[in-house]
């Protein structure tokens, strides 16, 4: 239901009109689906706002539900689902739905897939369709619906839009679902639960049944209990666990599967190696907190502690993202207890102190109302059961006796203690700046530039909040300079964070934020907050920095951490490993996780010390202080941190910065199998080069075109042609180098029919740009002037923008300006000169292209070799046949039924060439499909649309380029039989690359397995070179 508003409504029947419309004025909508409502968020530039509310109304009013839209949504959520099999969250949580009161909704199935939509549907004879229907007019009443309209125009404009254009919403006298019983009850409570996970993690989870505590929103029991269990400071349960090298981290607090009529309360840790073998003493150390708890009884002094925090960030409270509010606040209306008048502070305010009322709640986290979770790769118990939708492995056992004894008895550790009183929360508010500039400055002024440091420095005179935020870059050679280091770094953050835990987490309790990571050019600092302990925050953060040492508990602790990251890198999503290859061939330095593998053995605590004590011996520093300070503030705060690192300067040419990798003309494919064998998808990443970064024009080029172009390749490609759930396009700008319009797409198909249809749309969209009225090219420029010129929302927004403006060393902060003055002379023909001359494969003179290809266990890839043998559509045809359980079709076959069929001169839509496809396809499944599965799998690929028959449609009728991306209905568009993983043989490389173990495809393109060879082929961009003159105000 929830991906329905793009498939028309009676007043708007165009399929795609509402994410058309928002596109074109800088937009974009999503939706998600909680455990009790769906909720639909969009978000436009404000000139748009009316039309938008116009459109998106009518969803809720009269939508039609088109039955091949139902379809293709069907397989929408399908494909989402088979996204999320590999993930270790999903197939928790369906877990524990599973072993929930089978009685009960909750535990029915989380998402959905094609079996249980479709399948179900016509095993029971249902119209699906009119299933959809029925739901719609049943649940979409306007007695259970919220608004939330966020803009910039009047309150009274704004109710007059709601008012129009939601009012013909139909009541239909519904109230909201309300479960009436609990999905945990004592059949469900006393479980040791045990499930083998994919990635290599290691997790205990602790869930206790409550009573709905939603009707409490004033005292906030959950946040109260929460607060007191996951806190990290001295005498905490994570303080104990870490000093015994147990846990790593811990979250407590009321459970995100809560809904409305019951309530649970979860507490999760993640453990370590040794935690998972002491994981019942980890449960004592749980329990014997709570035990104190109980002792004690509810303390005033921290929920007045809390509330004192949560009406200072109400009071001083940043803007944020408008559609972050609008959802947030839309399903916080869906609280029924809540009155109008707490509705904007509920997520933040506390207003009591309730005592009974917290002795009531805490009394349920006892012994004999909880079950226990464990999950791990490595669990070494026999897993009895299997989930049906995940394939999970998994276990249910009794609690142990001697454990749960344990946790009836007294439980008494002298290390754990209730939390001290809050040093951080700020006294002072005051603003020094007064009034905001009319004007607000769009630059910092460059305080100091030395040797060793450049301090940056802006008062602020936008916000006028007490807030402030420090960035520090400590630049460092060593920090990256081998796989080796680049680990030390890693492991060093890590240990740094753990041992602030104690003293910092008060901080951030305290409405300060801070972040330590590592990066290319060395170690960072940000922070961020209310100004008033900012600097005391810092200058804790760089006394730790320099001086650390590394115990063996923490050596220990998280040298398996990072192995175990690096292990589970291998399990992440097709897409994300294409992108990593994709910047490994574009950054002139980066370590992939293979190569910190490769070398971890080398590791130890002394090496670690080592190199700490050595990190900081030549550092640059790189500082930011904006906010509510003043000059002399900044200048203090940069003087403390050179005296607190005692560093000698670092000299100019010893610096790491950012530095592009210069494709040559021509296309390059990676060709790399999926690391996770148990994935269904692949993935292909498609990079073109266009334009230099530093070109004012190119750049504005590159955004226009990126908007326009956006939602018509997902309305393509994964709307119409059903490709994958995860399909976008962006854009990637390479200090130093060109920039790249890249295309994303994840799939079940094979890559390089996927490389084919991003190809297809590249050459059909060319003719919509030429077709482009001026009224609508018109439409993206206002749309991407009304983005540029969006007003920033806080401090850490200014900061970001600033810093990315320093870090890149361009110094271009008044880059916004030239941007607009330059869209402003930008015509629809500047538009298309660019395409042809940089995206357009048939007309782009010095066309290049990078293609980084994952391919799935799960279907045939083929070597290197048979790539360099068979022309891309023969691979796509046969790919697409393989798909539909043709494992024995050898691509010679599919080579001469092509070769055949061109031969005798017929077309895709010759019926006696589609009969003799099938047939070779028939005679391929005869000895491993059911004749059931084959006249199945024969309906599939002979519907119009199929894969096979635009794959059949590319090989054979290979320079007619029609269709989809001009508006065809049948969503076929033509490639070219000389096209390649998004290249052409008319741009074949002059660059030899045979004999580093490259291999050149029919398609004229480049096609190598070995990444980090053709990586060291490649020149290196200079260094950015700023577009200002750097002048200190103090020498």
């Amino acid at each position: 239901m929830r991906d329905n508003p793009r498939m028309g409504t009676k007043k708007y029947p165009k399929e795609n009109e509402y994410n058309s419309y928002l596109s074109a004025h800088g937009g974009y909508s999503n939706a998600y689906t909680d455990l009790e409502d769906t909720c639909y968020y969009f978000e436009v530039t404000y000139d748009a706002l009316e039309g938008a509310l116009d459109r998106f109304s009518q969803f809720f009013i009269d939508p039609l539900f088109a039955p091949d839209c139902t379809d293709r949504e069907v397989r929408a959520v399908d494909s989402e689902h088979k996204k999320n099999i590999q993930s270790d969250m999903w197939r928790q949580y369906q877990i524990e739905k599973e072993l929930s009161n089978p009685g009960h909704p909750f535990s029915l199935f989380a998402t959905g897939n094609y079996d249980t939509l479709s399948g179900a549907a016509k095993q029971l004879g249902v119209d699906l369709r009119g299933e959809l229907l029925d739901f719609h007019a049943k649940y979409y009443s306007a007695d259970i619906m919220k608004l939330v309209i966020v803009g910039r125009d009047s309150l009274d404009q704004l109710t007059e839009w709601a008012v129009s254009n939601f009012s013909p919403i139909q009541s239909k006298g519904m109230t909201k679902p309300v479960f009436k019983a609990h999905p945990l009850t004592k059949s469900e409570m006393g479980k040791l639960i045990r499930i083998k996970s994919i990635r290599q993690q290691r997790t205990l989870d602790l869930t206790f049944s409550l009573p709905d505590i939603k009707p409490y929103y004033k005292s906030k029991p959950g946040r109260y209990l929460g607060s007191l269990i996951g806190h990290e400071g001295k005498g905490s349960i994570l303080s104990f666990l870490k000093k015994r090298g147990w846990a790593t981290s811990i979250v407590a607090g009321r459970s995100p599967t809560s809904a409305e009529g019951f309530d649970m309360f979860k507490i999760t840790v993640s453990l370590t190696e040794t935690g998972m073998q002491s994981y019942q003493d980890v449960i004592r150390a749980v329990f014997a907190f709570i035990q104190l708890l109980l002792s004690k009884g509810p303390q005033k002094w921290f929920q007045d502690e809390l509330r004192r925090v949560s009406e200072i960030e109400y009071r001083f409270m940043e803007k944020n993202d408008t559609v972050s509010m609008a959802s947030v606040l839309a399903s916080t209306m869906q609280n029924r207890y809540l009155p109008p008048e707490s509705i904007l502070p509920d997520c933040l305010m506390l207003s009591e102190f309730n005592e009974d009322l917290l002795e009531w709640v805490q009394a349920f986290l006892n012994p004999l109302n909880f079950r226990i979770l464990l999950a791990a790769r490595d669990l070494a118990v026999d897993f009895v059961s299997e989930e049906k939708y995940y394939g999970v492995n998994y276990r249910v056992d009794p609690i142990p006796r001697a454990l749960m004894r344990d946790l009836q008895g007294e439980l008494r550790y002298d290390e754990l203690h209730l939390p001290e009183p809050n040093c951080f929360i700020p006294d002072n508010l005051a603003v020094k700046n007064k009034v905001a500039a009319a004007q607000p400055a769009d630059a910092p002024t460059l305080l100091k530039l030395t040797t060793g440091l450049e301090l940056w420095f802006k008062q602020d005179d936008r916000f006028l909040l007490p807030r402030g935020n420090i960035q520090v870059t400590i630049e460092t050679p060593r920090a990256y300079e081998s796989p080796l280091n680049s680990i030390f770094s890693q492991l060093f953050v890590l240990i740094l964070k753990d041992s602030l835990a104690e003293i910092t987490y008060d901080a951030q309790i305290a409405g300060l934020w801070f972040n330590i990571r590592e990066s290319v050019s060395g170690i960072s600092l940000q922070i961020d907050g209310f100004d008033d302990k900012l600097v005391k925050l810092l200058r804790i953060l760089l006394e730790s920095v320099k001086s650390h040492r590394v115990d063996d508990t923490q050596f220990e602790m998280y040298s398996r951490e990072v192995r175990k990251k690096l292990d589970n890198a291998k399990h992440s999503e097709p897409y994300n490993h294409a992108q990593t290859n994709t910047h490994f061939l574009n950054q002139a330095m980066m370590w992939r996780y293979t190569d910190k593998q490769h070398v971890f053995d080398l590791v130890t605590k002394q090496r670690l010390q080592s190199f700490i004590d050595t990190l900081f011996e030549q550092t640059r520093i790189q500082m930011l202080v904006l906010g509510n300070f003043s000059e002399a503030e900044a200048l203090d705060a940069a003087d403390m941190v050179l005296q607190t690192l005692d560093s000698l300067a670092l000299p100019e040419y010893a610096r790491r910065v950012s530095r592009a990798l210069l494709h040559n003309e021509g296309c390059y494919v990676h060709h790399e199998g999926m690391p996770d064998e148990g994935n269904v998808n692949s993935s292909v990443d498609m990079s073109i080069y266009a334009g230099r970064t530093e070109s004012r024009t190119d750049r504005v080029l590159m955004d226009l075109l990126l908007l326009i172009a956006q939602e018509p390749f997902f309305d393509q490609l994964r709307t119409k042609e059903q490709l994958g759930y995860i399909t976008y396009c962006s854009d990637r700008k390479y200090s130093g180098g060109m920039m790249a319009l890249r295309l994303l797409v994840q799939s079940e198909s094979n890559p390089t029919y996927v490389c084919q249809r991003i190809l297809c749309f590249i050459r059909g969209f060319r003719q919509r740009l030429a077709d482009m009225t001026q009224p609508e090219f018109d439409k993206y420029v206002n749309s991407l002037r009304v983005r540029c010129e969006e007003k920033l929302k806080n401090i850490f927004e200014e900061a970001s923008r600033f810093l990315q403006h320093i870090s890149s060393g361009y110094y271009e902060f008044d880059r916004i300006s030239h941007d607009l003055a330059t869209l402003r002379a930008v015509t629809k023909d500047a538009v298309l000169q660019f395409w042809d001359a940089y995206v357009n494969p048939d007309s782009a003179a010095g066309f290049k292209a990078l293609t980084s290809t994952i391919w799935s266990a799960k279907i045939y890839r083929p070597s290197v070799l048979e790539m360099a043998r068979f022309p891309e559509p023969i691979v796509s045809l046969h790919g697409c046949l393989w798909r539909e359980g043709a494992e024995n079709l050898a691509l010679e076959a599919v080579d001469e039924f092509v070769a055949a069929a061109t031969k005798a001169a017929k077309k895709a839509d010759d019926p006696d060439t589609f009969k003799k496809l099938v047939s070779l396809y028939r005679a391929n499944v005869a000895a491993t499909l059911s004749d059931d599965d084959v006249a199945k799998a024969v309906d599939k690929i002979s519907e119009q649309a199929s894969y096979v028959r635009t794959a059949l449609e590319m090989a054979l009728e290979p320079r007619r380029v029609a269709g989809t991306a001009n508006g065809s209905s049948n969503g076929v568009v033509n490639g070219s039989s000389s096209s390649s993983n998004g290249t052409a043989s008319a741009h074949a490389s002059k660059v030899d690359l045979k004999n580093i173990g490259a291999v050149r495809t029919p398609g004229g393109a480049w096609l190598f397995e070995e990444a980090s060879a053709y990586r060291a082929s490649l020149k290196q961009s200079g260094a950015p070179i700023p577009v200002r003159h750097l002048e200190p105000k103090y020498p």
